[in-house]
């Protein structure tokens, strides 16, 4: 049995204007118990077993409607007897006082994830001046694993590094990514990028107990590896197999990239579109059938058809600048083995070896 994530869009509401957002289709609406008693019903009482079960509250900002949300963690906990977690992601503004208080109540069971951008100036130029509103001592004591959600921008790109080393300064692990569906065209983008990753390689070799942002910790090593079925590739995440998102009226999507709230009209296709769990490369493009970085890439396929119109098609520019980062992590790699950093067995350490190699050669 697999992990399998409910979404449920609790609301589509938000009191930030984040830069990147990819939700154009806010509006005032708040998904009722009813609609949410109806879904977990069918999904918890009918549905297929699942090895560990996520319900993930989302929206908007999911704490805008804290009272749905208390109302399904008290319902569920009152029948369902699986490996159950509830999860939140939040901007933070409205984790205080009697929320923060009913969070630290049920921490076994419900988990706050939280984005946050980096330094005060670069959060700032993303998330409309939010980072004074957020406890982020609130999220350390009672997260401490939690991963905070950094997303860069084309304006908070030049302080990548710099808020890096910040949010691990507070004791923050760190996942972050390049914003999707932006315009990342201009070509200042690349050599940003690349002095940027460099400076980061720099903070990673002098403090080596980091634990490295998911940025820089992309398994090369796997590049190298045979493949279990050669020409078949494993989708990125749970979308529409392990994954099932549901808007505040009720309707199923694949995840929320794929909702009215960012898909608009194109929602209405979803059901005729071809998800798999597992496909082959013949489904990419050229140019993606043929990139050696193909086994690791990080394909959004719902991005991908928003951007792009095709589930297999990413976006070009965004593609050029995660190239620059492989070779970061190549780079960053290459530089832990020659300082005795890594702790691998001989087979992990000649595939990695493997593909650094490769990844200099078609970097040249």
């Amino acid at each position: 049995m697999e992990n399998r994530t409910i979404t449920l869009t609790i609301t589509e509401k938000c009191n930030l204007a984040c830069i990147y957002c990819y939700e154009h289709n806010k509006s005032a609406a708040n998904m009722s118990f009813e609609t949410a008693k109806a879904i977990l019903d069918k999904e918890l009482r009918g549905g297929e077993q699942a090895e560990n079960t996520y319900i993930e509250f989302f929206g908007g900002e999911p704490f805008l409607n804290f009272e749905l949300m208390k109302q399904v963690v008290e319902y569920v906990l009152s029948f369902y007897r699986g490996k159950l977690r509830f999860f939140a992601t939040t901007n933070g503004t409205f984790v205080h006082d009697e929320v923060q208080k009913w969070l630290h109540e049920n921490r076994r069971f419900v988990t706050v994830g939280l984005s946050l951008d980096g330094t005060r100036e670069a959060h700032n130029l993303n998330r409309s001046n939010s980072f004074d509103d957020i406890d982020l001592d609130f999220f350390l004591r009672e997260y401490p694993g939690q991963h905070v959600k950094m997303t860069i921008s084309e304006k908070s790109l030049p302080y990548l590094a710099e808020s890096i080393a910040f949010l691990h300064s507070r004791g923050f692990a760190v996942e972050c990514n390049l914003a999707y569906m932006v315009d990342w065209t201009s070509p200042g983008n690349l050599p940003t990028l690349t002095d940027q990753l460099n400076r980061l390689i720099d903070y990673y070799l002098e403090h080596p107990e980091a634990p490295k942002c998911r940025m820089m910790d992309f398994p090369i090593g796997n590049l190298s590896r045979p493949q279990e079925k050669e020409g078949a590739i494993k989708k990125y995440c749970g979308t529409g197999t392990a994954m099932r998102c549901y808007d505040t009226n009720g309707n199923m999507y694949p995840c929320q990239l794929f909702s009215p709230l960012s898909a608009g009209e194109k929602a209405k296709k979803t059901g005729q579109l071809p998800i798999y769990g597992e496909f082959s490369s013949d489904l990419l493009e050229g140019k993606c059938r043929d990139c050696y970085y193909q086994r690791i890439c990080p394909m959004c396929m719902g991005s991908n058809y928003l951007s792009t119109g095709n589930l297999y098609k990413p976006d070009d520019a965004r593609c050029e600048l995660y190239k620059i980062i492989y070779q970061a992590n190549a780079k960053l790699k290459a530089l832990q083995w020659e300082r005795g950093l890594l702790q691998l067995d001989e087979q992990e350490e000649q595939a990695l070896l493997r593909s650094i190699v490769r990844i200099q050669e078609i970097s040249r």
